[in-house]
């Protein structure tokens, strides 16, 4: 038999002392083995330290927590756990979603048989109390585009799902961290991966995605609200998809330096992509301000015009 490979699952704590007993359960249940686990609490002002010490004192296998000093943010925890990994491959988690028994295990087995460099899941959605909300982020029975093409051309694809990312230790060796400016790394992480070997979704829900009053997620910041609110959701998300196009060009650009093979062989198609995603999302960022502006100047609010 083949030996099976040391995955690494990085989980980011901060702030969820309520939800974070629940998603130490489902990572220190995962089937698969070996597992190098790594859990990173950014400087957390509840109790969620402690919950994870207790936890891990019982724990049998290879699990690591590491404690940030102050509030790193969101992409300098994760730098803290890619720095510690072990494995070719890392999974990466927060403490407020749940992952399901297999979720590592069959996450591998996409990564070895695809021979890709980053995998990403869907996801069942469950409410503050983990109570089933009856939808998943994508729809099972879909086809999902995970496609380089659509990624360059619209912004996202389907492996763009944060919350269910696993990615070869190589992507963040060869391009490291995205930008600060940026503040994740949902799409800039698939965009690294498609650089080197490339991308694939899994279709079936192998994590409980929490919906709660402090999710992050400007997708469902702009579900949730209407107006003019909308509309300055919209305004951050049309702006946050510009930032990211114009980091996309420069990368593609420096990848003729760090991998010149898969450059020669991708610039052809990604980069004209690029061109009119940038042109696309610019026009999209300017007539939502339009509309901001005439919302201020009629003092209506917005209505309908969200």
């Amino acid at each position: 038999m083949t030996e099976r490979p040391l995955i690494s699952v990085v989980m980011l704590c901060y702030d969820h002392e309520c939800y974070i007993a629940e998603a130490l359960d489902g990572l220190l249940a995962q089937s698969y083995a070996p597992l190098d686990i790594i859990i990173v609490d950014d400087y957390s002002p509840d109790r969620s330290a402690d919950i994870v010490t207790a936890r891990l004192a019982g724990y049998p296998g290879n699990a690591r927590f590491v404690r940030h000093a102050y509030n790193k943010g969101l992409l300098g925890a994760r730098e803290s756990g890619f720095r510690a990994a072990r494995g070719a491959f890392v999974v990466d988690t927060c403490d407020d979603d749940v992952m399901k028994p297999d979720m590592v295990a069959e996450m591998v087995d996409a990564w070895q048989a695809n021979n890709v460099s980053l995998v990403t899941a869907n996801a069942e959605y469950i409410d503050a109390e983990s109570r089933p909300l009856g939808r998943t982020v994508r729809d099972c029975d879909d086809p999902a585009d995970d496609s380089f093409e659509t990624l360059a051309r619209d912004g996202a694809n389907a492996c763009c799902f944060g919350a269910t990312i696993g990615v070869e230790r190589a992507v963040y060796e060869t391009f490291g961290m995205p930008p600060a400016h940026l503040a994740n790394l949902d799409i800039m992480l698939p965009f690294y991966a498609y650089l080197l070997k490339g991308a694939c979704f899994i279709r079936k829900p192998l994590l409980k995605y929490r919906i709660h009053g402090r999710n992050g997620s400007l997708s469902l910041m702009a579900e949730r609200s209407d107006g003019l609110e909308k509309l300055r959701v919209l305004e951050r998300i049309h702006y946050g998809h510009l930032a990211h196009a114009v980091t996309m060009l420069h990368e593609l650009d420096r990848t003729a330096t760090i991998v010149p093979e898969r450059y020669a062989q991708l610039a052809p198609t990604i980069g004209p992509l690029l061109a009119i995603q940038t042109v696309e999302r610019a026009k999209k960022l300017v007539a939502t301000r339009k509309a901001l502006w005439e919302a201020a100047q009629s003092g209506t609010g917005a209505g309908d015009r969200s």
